[in-house]
């Protein structure tokens, strides 16, 4: 007799099936980290750039407009992106500015979109009439741009302040 030494299609198949539960839980856990730590950025920024803001407030006696970004003492990695509204720093995940098309932000962040989405998914802000408070709201929540995942991280965020 001679000694075979190999799997079985139905090993093989148990084995991939395993595999393939294994990673149908896995991701969304993987999603939802990454899309939180993508959000924690973006409040450690918005935080920064609010806080230069009150700084600019005290030196100027008003809050620093889109166009003057560059004035506040902040550091935003990124490149500089000009919009019809003003001057905002432009990351992979997200636009900053120091104000929306009113006064009532004293630091804002837009998250960007997919290429061929709606261009803006949610955005996290401080308003000036509240600023140790973080804000974070969704655009359209039946809007495809925004997953259930960001939904659930932006409602987290706008109920209870933190992630």
């Amino acid at each position: 007799m001679t000694n075979k030494q190999a799997f079985t299609l139905i090993e093989l198949l148990v084995v991939v099936l395993i595999i393939g539960i294994l990673a149908a839980v896995a991701l969304p856990q993987y999603q939802k980290a990454v899309e939180k730590s993508r959000m924690s950025e973006a409040v450690t920024l918005v935080r920064a750039i609010a806080d230069a803001n009150k700084v600019f407030y005290l030196a100027n006696g008003r809050y620093a407009t889109r166009d003057e970004l560059e004035l506040l003492d902040v550091e935003i990695p990124g490149s500089l992106y000009t919009s019809i509204g003003g001057k905002r720093m432009k990351t992979k995940y997200f636009i900053y500015s120091p104000t929306g098309d009113n006064s009532a932000f004293i630091g804002l962040a837009h998250r960007v979109a997919k290429p061929g989405e709606s261009t803006r998914v949610y955005y996290i802000n401080i308003p000036a009439s509240d600023p140790g408070r973080i804000h974070c709201t969704a655009y359209n929540t039946n809007d495809a741009s925004i997953t259930p995942i960001q939904r659930k991280l932006c409602a987290q965020l706008e109920a209870n302040g933190t992630l």
